[in-house]
């Protein structure tokens, strides 16, 4: 069973994002002098509105308020194929979990014998796997290839504890962490090439355990790939030991000899605070959503803002002053076209070069997860009702035509990925709900 704990349906101040397209249409001169495409699904082009977000000269964001109602049905053979799925994969004694799905819509994951639920609490683990027999592969063509270890060609890689998995060009890279049962603590980033199955460790780092190890809690980031160099962020503390620590490091992709600790946000910006928990890229500067103190009643400042590699914050919109809202900001994703943002439980998609901002309303009582960006497509679900039988809906919005759909979703738990063309997400069986989910890839048609 996938482990609820993994599900995207409950965001802090980070996360991940997904896409669709379909027809281009005449273009709508903007007043910032873009342009911008008649929504493909005939419904009119909403007008600019001022938010209670403001860029950093001080300019109040305009969006175009977007209502989900508007969403035209996605269809399966019209809209999107089937590539494949696992439902052959999982079984009463195997499981696989996904982690990724590469450029060619081939999932990548963790795959290995089921414990029982007695042996998966006594393992602590939250695959449901034996860690002992659990392997890290593609699924390809129904059944699992598994990466291994480097320099051979038959020994199977045995990964650690997965902690975010990165499809590139250059290929898939991904972070793990030492398991509570390994003799140190410790992190890793590795990587796998195109076309190979041999995995690479670009960087590691180790300490020993100490008394209170049970209280300490450890997070690293998706690592990323930008102007040749991997960049990811770990997250250390322990309530017990009052410790924390949260750093930026990088290391050469071609060439990772040396480990770069970018910069201590502490240290290089006297009101950036200890808050850098994950790690986008835009335009080769690292996307971060804080909150930086200041001489406000409220006492900080919520912004999204970049940082050059070793340098300063370069602060791009934040949190207006008269702002009322309840709920706060959260930084989901972003990709070259712009980042993504949850603020006062709306979502907003925002190209910073342009000032071009679209803002899509939740529905009533729902949260939203599962945010992906693919090319032009920008991909989230909402889940709305209760928890035991929750209504879970994916929305696929086109940032080129403007088009947006929705696809009914029948698991809430789980996770969702996308690359090119390619979207995968975890289904079940609506005539058996209790049943394990399976993971199933499409592809969007053009």
């Amino acid at each position: 069973m996938k482990s609820t704990s993994r599900t995207l349906l409950a965001l802090g101040v980070a996360g991940t994002v997904m896409s669709l397209g379909l027809t281009s249409c005449t273009p709508l001169s903007q007043p910032n002098g873009t342009t911008t495409a008649q929504p493909s699904n005939g419904a009119a082009s909403p007008a600019p509105a001022p938010v209670p977000l403001v860029w950093a000269d001080g300019t109040r964001v305009t969006a175009h308020v977007q209502g989900i109602e508007r969403a035209r049905a996605a269809t399966k053979d019209e809209d999107f194929t089937i590539e494949s799925d696992t439902r052959g994969l999982v079984n009463s004694k195997m499981v696989f979990f996904a982690e990724a799905v590469d450029s060619s819509g081939t999932l990548v994951g963790l795959y290995g014998p089921r414990l029982s639920d007695q042996e998966q609490e006594r393992e602590s683990t939250e695959y449901g796997i034996d860690p002992e027999s659990q392997r890290l592969g593609r699924y390809v063509e129904g059944a699992l290839e598994p990466f291994t270890v480097a320099g051979t060609s038959k020994k199977d890689y045995l990964p650690q504890k997965v902690e975010g998995m990165t499809v590139t060009d250059a290929g898939i890279i991904w972070g793990e962490i030492y398991s509570e049962n390994a003799s140190s603590r410790g992190w890793k980033i590795l990587s796998v090439s195109p076309g190979s199955t041999e995995v690479r460790v670009l960087a590691k780092r180790s300490w020993k355990k100490g008394p209170n190890d049970i209280f300490e809690h450890t997070m690293l980031s998706s690592p990323v790939l930008a102007d040749g160099r991997v960049y990811w962020s770990f997250e250390r503390s322990n309530t017990e030991d009052d410790f924390s620590e949260e750093k930026l490091f990088s290391v050469d992709f071609e060439d990772p000899a040396t480990v770069r600790d970018e910069f201590d946000p502490t240290l290089t910006d006297e009101k950036l605070p200890k808050n850098l928990l994950y790690v986008n890229m835009w335009e080769d500067k690292v996307l971060a959503a804080v909150d930086v103190p200041d001489d406000s009643e409220k006492g900080y400042t919520e912004t999204i803002s970049s940082y050059v590699p070793g340098g300063k914050r370069d602060e791009i919109l934040r949190v207006a002053e008269d702002s009322t809202a309840e709920y706060g900001m959260g930084f989901l994703g972003s990709d070259e076209r712009g980042f993504a943002l949850d603020y006062d439980k709306n979502l907003y998609l925002v190209d910073p070069r342009t000032r071009e901002t679209e803002m899509f309303q939740h529905p009533e009582g729902a949260e939203i997860g599962g945010l992906s960006q693919c090319g032009s497509r920008v991909s989230w679900m909402y889940q709305e009702g209760e928890f035991e039988d929750p209504v879970i809906n994916r929305y696929v919005y086109d940032r080129d035509s403007k088009d947006l759909s929705v696809v009914s979703v029948s698991r809430a738990g789980g996770m969702d990925y996308c690359s090119g063309d390619y979207m995968s997400w975890p289904t079940s069986d609506p005539q058996d709900p209790e049943a394990d989910s399976s993971d199933v890839v499409v592809r969007w048609k053009n």
